[in-house]
């Protein structure tokens, strides 16, 4: 009985290029995540900025009402769901080395 392979070795090549190759891009997600979501901070400084002449709570209801706000919220989203969507790829590139690695294994063990 011929038993079909988990992981081909030609998947297990795309695997491995996936990681080698996606590594600076992977790199730059993470990069544009931490900015992205330092930038929402800034930009609630500077609209509560706007607003100096008024309490500390009015200042803040104005910055978090504010497009510039809601703009920096959605890139910061964007840029988390990238990463994200970066992760899971490298980690299913990682899970399927680890399939063929576990069926190599169980191969020489039936070949002793």
């Amino acid at each position: 009985m011929i038993r079909e392979r988990i992981v081909t070795d030609i998947e297990l090549e795309k695997a491995l290029d996936w990681l080698r190759d996606n590594a600076k891009e992977m790199g730059d997600a993470k990069a544009e995540t931490i900015r992205a979501s330092h930038m929402v901070k800034v930009v609630r400084a500077l609209e509560m900025k706007k607003h100096n002449d008024k309490s500390v709570a009015h200042q803040e209801r104005e910055a978090l009402a504010s497009e510039t706000y809601r703009k920096a919220l959605e890139r910061d989203a964007v840029a988390a769901g990238e990463y994200e969507k970066m992760r899971a790829l490298r980690e299913a590139a990682a899970l399927k080395i680890e399939a063929w690695r576990s069926e190599q294994a169980n191969y020489r063990a039936m070949k002793i």
